[in-house]
């Protein structure tokens, strides 16, 4: 079996799409994502980035329903409310008011 790893994302909304295109292409079975999908360097206040990385994070999920998700240090620091290097406290807030 052929796994394609998604690394840690850090708001690359774009890695989803490059491991879609590879499994729908063959290249892989299936694929493990390390997560970190939230925090990157000066973007605490990018909130449709955030965002956006999520949607293709679902999208990819609802394509690929055999995906392995694994929790990194940076997606559980907003379940814990622990800051982690470039946490946002700015989407956090925004998070918690929907």
């Amino acid at each position: 079996m052929l796994v394609i790893v998604i690394p840690d994302v850090h708001l690359k909304y774009w890695l989803f799409r490059q491991a879609d295109n590879l499994l729908k292409h063959g290249a892989a079975d299936t694929a493990v994502c390390l997560m970190d999908i939230p925090d990157d360097w000066d973007m605490e206040f990018q909130l449709e980035r955030y965002l956006e990385t999520y949607q293709e994070a679902i999208t990819f999920a609802r394509e690929h329903p055999d995906t392995r998700w694994c929790w990194g240090n940076h997606d559980m620091s907003y379940m814990w409310h622990e800051i982690e290097t470039d946490y946002s406290s700015y989407v956090s807030e925004c998070a918690a008011a929907d």
